[in-house]
């Protein structure tokens, strides 16, 4: 049986996906994962100048959590920048056996949450989705819920629907790895695992911290990826001589 997670508060998503060395790159392919938390608790000490007892007030957790998240913030930091590594800012939650058992819920202040449904539902599966409901967040209550009929249903088509909506946040059930990688590569954050249940009650779940996710892996066709299972190289989208 799953159980809930403490929540870590994290006012909004960062405004970049991540960060790319210039000049020679010892390792394009092996980019640093600067988590969610692990940004904000830099955003806060270093850019905002806060105290730690303070910060860890404002990220819901302990100040001995908050130094150890900042710690291994500033050493992936030291690490990327001696030996040359890309740096992509991820909810690292694409690993779904690690989500299971390590992941602690990240609840942005600010944030536009899609969720897969059908007449007010959650959807299990999250390629086919008659529908899209967008919900927005603004101080951690929602002020803005839309339906929206979800794209034709084909490879890659509904990762990129929901991030033309500016969504910084999925909510959803099972979907492939093809498509986790897609939606993190946007700069997506993806909550999966998520109970079919009514969106409100899911909503009022999320927020408030007491969510219990389940798996959130699926092997039916159509989840997102299409059986495309690509691995993720980090080179090819953010590292040294990747795509833009």
């Amino acid at each position: 049986m799953g159980r809930s997670k403490q929540s870590r508060i994290i006012l909004s998503a960062p405004l970049v996906a991540g960060f790319r060395p210039y000049g020679r790159c010892h390792n394009r392919s092996e980019c640093i994962e600067l988590l969610y938390d692990e940004y904000e608790a830099m955003r806060w000490l270093d850019y905002e100048g806060r105290q730690q007892i303070e910060a860890a007030e404002l990220m819901n957790v302990s100040r001995p959590t908050l130094t150890r998240i900042y710690m291994e913030a500033r050493r992936k930091l030291a690490i990327a920048l001696v030996e040359g590594r890309p740096i992509v800012i991820t909810g690292g939650n694409s690993d779904f056996a690690s989500c299971q058992s390590n992941k602690t819920n990240i609840i942005m202040v600010n944030q536009k949450i899609a969720i897969p449904t059908n007449d007010g539902v959650l959807f299990p599966h999250f390629g086919k989705a008659p529908q899209v409901t967008i919900v927005t967040v603004q101080d951690g209550k929602v002020t803005e819920s839309v339906v929206l009929e979800a794209p034709e249903h084909e490879h890659g088509a509904m990762p990129k629907f929901i991030a033309a909506q500016a969504c910084t946040d999925v909510l959803c059930g099972g979907l492939g790895a093809g498509a986790v990688n897609m939606l993190n590569q946007l700069g997506i954050q993806v909550h999966a695992g998520a109970p079919a249940i009514d969106v409100e009650q899911l909503l009022q779940q999320y927020l408030g911290g007491t969510i219990v996710y389940g798996d959130g892996s699926c092997h039916h066709d159509g989840c997102g990826d299409h059986h495309h299972d690509h691995d993720h190289h980090c080179g090819e989208h953010h590292g040294c001589g990747g795509h833009e």
